[in-house]
């Protein structure tokens, strides 16, 4: 079940709702509203494929026992370790099995040139995002943290509905205290305006936006995977994809946000105007920034983190950066693009170390257009990189790059128009100057805060007020998401569904 099918958002956003807070209403007991938002959440995960479902569930109890385990040892313990690794290494070898066991058979027949079949493994929806999600408990509770007694409000904590299959990954600290909370137990009118309108926009900017510039991104990776493809078309496709995965990610971000809020809960920000980012560091504090987050907390800092000189610095951003693309995919497309922005971090990291020691590089930076060639430059460095991360395979994605840098042989075919470049350069016009819904609701705690990141410049100023005018604006934007939903009759899962 999607976020915009109409299944969703008339009979179970609806039913959801008012059985949750119906449950609150009879009684102030938390348990009976929790089992039954766990109880929704496990039915829209298994609308999608009842075979998840065994999956989803032998990692919750599974993982809640671990996480009972660890707690009943010793703090500072051998056992308790041992059991900790054991925990993880479970987790990541069922993420491995599901995940990359066709991918290793798959590089395997590569490198011995022979046809090995791959097996008939279907992958979980989400897996990436609940047992990443159970590893940071996990972590949390080895550390120190206490685990979660109640089966059922962990259960809800990993199955959730709003997060579940695209994020953001969760901390326990940051919700439990919120699940059966006195402020989520009673229907807030404002909350479920807020959370309508944020709702609505997301369902704007995903069916509307998103899914019309996969038509000009789609056809230009199609000519690709035939054959050449001309410089503006390949820039034409490789912008176009970087708007669509934009607002897509963008989209399901602010849905999940807004659905939350509807239940009088509040998730972490997920993303923060990434495209007004002036370098790769800040990008990665505004694109997908619970999985940053994780990648810090749970990858690079164990790893030594900046402890260990520049060099070792360096070498645990790379190898961050490029199990962090792994994580996004079972391809050698994503490796890249995680090894690309690892480089990226490299270079961004070496440029801020040796700037301040330089008169001629401070200079460079103090002059006034500065910002806006470290936005272009980030910009084309993003864009460079998800030419890998959209690209079938390595051969579709050098193609595009050959177009790009307009080397492609003349003769091919066009798949697009100048009318598009155009459409291009006015949604990324709305992506600089617009503010985003953080910005928007600021204020009105629709969201946790995970990297304290400065407000990004935005021309036009729009706050969000409990009043007429955006009520209007709510029932507009929801009524144009529906509609073009219901119109089109396809089904577009979020791009980060596959993950």
């Amino acid at each position: 079940m999607l976020f915009t099918q109409f299944e969703f958002i008339f009979i179970f956003m609806p039913v959801t709702l008012a059985g949750y807070f119906l449950l609150g209403k009879l009684g102030e007991a938390a348990t009976p509203r929790l089992l039954w938002l766990a109880t929704a959440s496990l039915f829209f995960y298994g609308y999608w494929d009842v075979r998840f479902l065994p999956v989803i569930g032998i990692s919750i109890v599974a993982n809640y026992l671990f996480g009972w385990r660890i707690a009943t040892e010793p703090l500072g313990s051998g056992r308790r370790k041992t059991i900790f690794i054991i925990a993880v290494a479970s987790n990541l070898l069922a993420l491995g099995v599901f995940k990359y066991t066709n991918f290793l058979i798959g590089t395997a027949g590569w490198l011995t040139h022979s046809h090995i079949e791959k097996l008939p493994i279907v992958l979980p929806l989400g897996i990436s995002f609940f047992t990443f999600t159970q590893i940071a408990y996990l972590a949390d509770v080895f550390s120190g943290y206490k685990n979660e007694s109640s089966f059922v409000k962990y259960g809800l904590f990993v199955t959730y509905f709003p997060h579940l299959v695209a994020g953001p990954i969760l901390h326990h600290s940051e919700m439990m205290p919120q699940f059966g909370s006195e402020t989520s137990r009673r229907l807030s009118p404002e909350r479920l305006a807020i959370g309508l309108t944020i709702f609505g926009i997301g369902l704007f900017k995903k069916v509307v936006i998103a899914d019309g510039f996969a038509l000009i991104a789609n056809p230009a990776f199609a000519a690709a995977a035939q054959g050449s493809v001309s410089a503006f078309d390949a820039w034409c496709g490789a912008l176009a994809y970087s708007l669509q995965i934009y607002f897509d990610f963008s989209g399901y971000s602010d849905m999940a946000i807004g659905l939350s809020n509807m239940f009088g809960i509040v998730l972490p920000f997920n993303f923060d105007a990434p495209y007004k980012s002036r370098s790769i560091v800040e990008f990665w504090r505004r694109w997908h920034i619970t999985l940053s987050r994780f990648l810090r907390d749970y990858l690079y800092i164990p790893l030594g983190g900046s402890r260990c000189g520049e060099g070792r610095r360096h070498f645990n951003l790379f190898a961050t950066m490029l199990l962090g693309g792994l994580w996004h995919g079972a391809g050698w497309t994503f490796v890249v693009w995680g090894g690309l922005h690892g480089l990226y971090l490299v270079i961004n990291h070496s440029w801020n170390r040796l700037q301040p020691r330089s008169q001629a590089l401070t200079r460079i930076t103090a002059n006034p257009i500065y910002p806006i060639a470290a936005l272009l430059l980030t910009q084309f460095s993003v864009v460079v990189a998800w030419v890998f991360f959209r690209a079938d395979n390595l051969r579709i994605a050098i193609r595009m790059l050959v177009g790009m840098a307009g080397f492609a042989p003349t003769g091919a075919p066009p798949v697009t128009a100048v009318s598009h470049f155009g459409l291009i350069a006015v949604a990324y016009a709305v992506c600089l100057v617009a503010p985003n819904v953080n910005e928007m609701f600021e204020g009105w705690n629709v969201g946790l805060v995970t990297y304290n990141n400065p407000r990004p410049w935005s021309i036009l100023r729009v706050k969000w007020r409990p009043n007429v005018r955006w009520a209007v604006v709510t029932a507009t934007v929801l009524l144009i998401g529906v509609s073009v939903s219901l119109i089109t009759g396809e089904i577009s899962p979020f791009l980060y569904f596959q993950f």
